[in-house]
């Protein structure tokens, strides 16, 4: 059984994470916290760290930016080497034109000697 120590740890190297990809000039920095052999199952984006780095400099990444603005902080669970995250999105409702509805996207990944080792999302190819 994982500590709650730990299980906070993990959930803040996410944050972190989350934090230095979302903005191209902090990507590089991330790499302290994910393994060098990062597993990604997003059909968007290749596996390795370089791949995910590389990613944030893209115009795809710039469409995941505009379009996955928060409506709020997001919610983190940890259970032993797994961290998932709730983000709460306000989308456009697809029945009533001009309004929105909250709906939250889902992020998991898996840490390894406490480094993020794999990723998935709920990514549709593009």
């Amino acid at each position: 059984m994982t500590d709650q120590k730990t299980l906070e740890d993990n959930k803040n190297k996410i944050r972190e994470l989350m934090r230095l990809l979302i903005d191209p000039a902090t990507a590089r920095q991330a790499e302290r916290l994910m393994t060098p052999s990062y597993i990604q199952h997003n059909p968007n984006i290749a596996s390795g760290r370089e791949a995910i780095i590389q990613f944030t400099q893209t115009e795809a990444a710039q469409r995941a930016r505009e379009n996955m603005v928060p409506a709020g902080e997001p919610f983190l669970l940890a259970e032993g080497d797994y961290v998932v995250m709730m983000l709460p999105r306000r989308v456009p409702h697809p029945h009533k034109p001009g309004e929105t509805y909250m709906s939250y996207w889902f992020d998991m990944w898996r840490l390894e000697n406490g480094l993020i080792a794999e990723h998935w999302d709920g990514a549709p190819l593009e």
